[in-house]
């Protein structure tokens, strides 16, 4: 494939890798049998042909300060993405917590599938980089490689990078013609609509995110506690209630941390605010770039004890911030274009002077809820039973909350700083027993 830009938002996303952390998204897939190395490179390398990002690297051009560049990996080997690992008298979140902490290597394309056995339990985690895709594109790297659909896998080889004076021109050629149509589409949006400029500024903010244990700089360690929760068994309270599965999950989010607040005695008086990431792929086509998303701060409801009021406060919250977003995608695109080329070194200062033990961003955590359908994946003949997640942190967050939609449950998945949140395993074990709570809300109401 000819070589491609990195797109702006994208390229913000490798400001994530810093000091003390990562930019790739990690799922761990448990098989229902056991699988050899070779047969996980077998399956991979036969398949990897299927989406070009899974053989393309980054190059940086002449002009330092451009965003990189894909070009084709002339020296791709599959056995170098796809390794082995042995759980022996370690537990096997300890191991996915280190494995998630290694970074991946810039001269590889970004991607790695790591088979980790557990005497005859098998898992695969899969590593991708968070420029490379969001949760709609990681769905379609999990098809192409594990996928049960039998199509045809074309052949490649790599394209010749093109030369700098090349990229130096078709950089100077991209950003002229951005700047031309996003400064007219922004007079355009604000001649029809003068208060628009003014709203977009007005929402940057509007929910000011209380102080937590969890809000600072993060250390190099993390935790990881994972679990499947049954969708069909949360169906009558959606009902009764008139809620959606995100309304449920935010509720039951905001239930847990209450509590494992409530037992640090640092519950803040004001809810907590969630970062909430909503794609915006189905909208319009455009292949240009990996993550399409706008970002919504979303009000989750720790202040509230009552369960029935908090799942009502969840949704009206949800709502807000789906009609709300505070950055859309054409906004997150207009900002990281512009300050792009500062955001890695401003990343690595920020984390190495812990910048963010004083100042506080403004959200608490993100929660990010991908569904999946029906999909089933296969690995080597082996039906892959839940795809748990593991999210990577940013500086002065210390805590990740993702689920993730298969086969009919939800897999959830928490990710925590080691200093910041050692018992993310307790915290796992709150949120799923109110999980459990709020299935039955709809009984207690009826019997009331």
């Amino acid at each position: 494939m000819q070589a491609r830009q990195v797109g702006p938002l994208d390229a913000a996303y490798l400001a994530l890798d810093g000091p003390r952390t990562v930019g790739h998204v990690c799922l761990i897939l448990p098989l229902d049998g056991p699988i050899t190395l070779a047969q996980l490179r077998e399956q991979v390398g036969a398949r990897v042909g299927r989406l070009p990002e899974l053989r393309q690297k980054l190059h940086q051009g002449a002009n330092a300060l451009d965003r990189p560049w894909w070009i084709d990996d002339p020296s791709f080997d599959v056995d170098q993405h796809v390794d082995e690992f042995h759980v022996g008298r370690r537990e096997l979140t300890e191991v996915v917590s280190e494995l998630a902490m290694e970074t991946l290597p810039r001269s590889r394309p970004l991607w790695q599938a790591h088979l980790i056995r557990e005497g005859r339990r098998a898992y695969v985690m899969t590593k991708v980089h968070h420029s490379i895709a969001d949760g709609s594109r990681y769905r379609d790297i999990l098809h192409a490689l594990f996928g049960t659909a039998e199509d045809d896998t074309p052949g490649w080889s790599p394209h010749r990078p093109p030369g700098a004076f090349d990229l130096a021109t078709r950089g100077i050629v991209g950003a002229s013609r951005w700047a031309a149509s996003s400064v007219y589409a922004a007079a355009r949006a604000i001649a029809d609509n003068p208060r628009s400029l003014g709203g977009v500024l007005n929402s940057i903010g509007v929910h000011a995110a209380p102080p937590t244990p969890f809000n600072r700089s993060v250390g190099p360690r993390r935790v990881w506690a994972f679990r499947t929760w049954g969708l069909a068994a949360s169906k009558p309270t959606r009902a009764h209630f008139g809620v959606t599965v995100n309304d449920v999950v935010h509720a039951v989010a905001a239930a847990g941390l209450r509590q494992w607040l409530i037992e640090q005695d640092a519950l803040p008086s004001s809810p907590l605010v969630a970062l909430v990431p909503m794609s915006v792929r189905h909208l319009t086509p455009d292949p240009s770039g990996a993550n399409r998303l706008s970002l919504g701060l979303c009000r989750i409801p720790t202040d509230i004890e009552d369960p029935v009021e908090r799942i009502f406060s969840a949704r009206e919250d949800m709502a807000e911030a789906k009609a709300r977003p505070v950055l859309g995608e054409g906004a997150l695109g207009v900002l990281t274009r512009v300050l792009g080329p500062t955001l890695e070194p401003a990343s690595w200062v920020a984390s190495t002077v812990k910048l963010l033990d004083t100042v506080r961003l403004p959200f608490n955590t993100i929660i990010s809820n991908v569904p999946m359908g029906q999909d089933l994946f296969v690995v080597a003949g082996r039906r892959v039973t839940a795809v748990y997640p593991f999210a990577p942190l940013g500086d002065g967050m210390g805590l990740s909350i993702t689920i993730q939609g298969y086969q009919g449950r939800l897999d959830v998945g928490i990710s925590a700083c080691a200093d910041l949140v050692p018992d993310v395993e307790h915290l796992m074990d709150l949120m799923t027993a109110e999980y459990a709570q709020v299935c039955t809300l709809a009984n207690h109401t009826n019997e009331d």
